[in-house]
């Protein structure tokens, strides 16, 4: 399955990008062929709307932002945050039942976690929440928000892939001669899993600068919760006191491509490990995995009549995301659709 074969997934939110980008003016972005033109107001609210003007069809994304609405650069006509037309320089005067009548489409739009998070249907659950963002004594240090040419579900299945360490991460975490990963707890949630375990790694000096533990090994504490389709809080406690919470997320562009958004939120200050140090480690480490992931196909097989591919029992819990997934199809998908093989399959 490719997330474009199964419409269920328009119903779920997904980072569209930073807030700070929209300082910059209005920005066009497209989601499962919606697209949409994502701006702020003078009063600071973040709005999406189609980006196409209902009287000639240009693209309000090259307009721009006059108070708290958006100009058309066609002929000028306006529209607020909620789709609806503000001002038509053409014909002054207007009245509500001509603005009633003069709209643009509006999207579901959220900002969190300094992020713009966008919706196309009315989703089916909330943004994941971090208790951990905005706290006291944490820090967030923002990290990656790029393309990369890779399966929706290839990264989800990664999040839980212990068992590709040692050879993937060989030059950061992972040691080769113990390719063995170790014993998790799963629990399933009503849209995803939770994976706990303790994980012996190596502690190079990219681990050792990021962490502070100057040892050439050390343990991480890890609990991994994701919610479909793909999103990941990955809660990793060192002996040292340090939590280091890595917060991913990916956004489908196409069947094979992906904004991939990660930052992380940590429990200790600038001067004991600077963001620098941080980044650089999950940098190594997400570049290990992309080289990869980009290699792999975007066809995953996640529903009954595809083809499973080889497994193994380290498999465990990137197999039950795929089971989840499979029942959020089956569960929320029309009837008639989920019933019918993908032409993929």
């Amino acid at each position: 399955m490719k997330v474009g074969d199964a419409p269920v997934f328009r119903k779920f939110w997904y980072v569209a990008m930073p807030v700070a980008k929209l300082k910059a003016g209005p920005q066009p972005f497209s989601l499962f062929g919606e697209d949409m033109v994502i701006w702020q107001a003078a009063d600071g609210t973040v709005s999406a709307l189609r980006d196409e003007c209902c009287h000639r069809a240009a693209k309000l994304s090259l307009g721009e932002i006059i108070g708290d609405s958006i100009r058309c650069p066609y002929h000028g006509w306006a529209f607020g945050a909620d789709g609806h037309c503000t001002s038509i320089p053409q014909r002054p005067g207007l009245t509500p039942e001509i603005a009633a009548r003069a709209f643009v489409k509006k999207y579901r739009v959220q900002v969190r976690y300094d992020y713009v998070w966008v919706a196309v249907e009315e989703p089916l659950m909330d943004i994941p929440h971090l208790p951990e963002f905005g706290a006291a004594g944490f820090r967030f240090i923002d990290c990656f928000h790029e393309e990369w040419d890779m399966s929706l579900f290839r990264l989800a299945d990664n999040f839980f892939d212990l068992a590709h360490v040692a050879f993937v991460h060989r030059e950061t975490q992972g040691d080769i001669k113990n390719p063995v990963p170790p014993a998790e707890d799963v629990e399933e949630t009503e849209f995803g899993i939770i994976s706990r375990s303790i994980v012996p790694v190596a502690n190079r000096q990219v681990g050792q600068d990021y962490t502070g533990i100057k040892e050439t090994t050390t343990v991480r504490d890890r609990t991994a919760t994701w919610w479909a389709p793909c999103t990941r809080k990955l809660h990793i406690r060192f002996p040292n006191g340090v939590q280091h919470i890595i917060f991913t997320a990916g956004t489908p562009l196409a069947d094979k491509k992906i904004i991939f958004t990660q930052f992380c939120i940590r429990n200790d200050t600038e001067e004991q490990v600077p963001a620098a140090a941080a980044i650089a480690h999950d940098r190594k480490v997400t570049s290990e995995d992309r080289f990869i992931l980009e290699s792999t196909r975007a066809d995953v097989p996640i529903m009954p009549w595809e083809t499973p591919e080889a497994g193994m029992p380290a498999d465990k819990a990137n197999n039950m995301a795929r089971k989840k997934l499979r029942e959020i199809v089956e569960r929320y998908s029309d009837p008639a659709a989920a019933a019918v093989p993908s032409k993929a399959a």
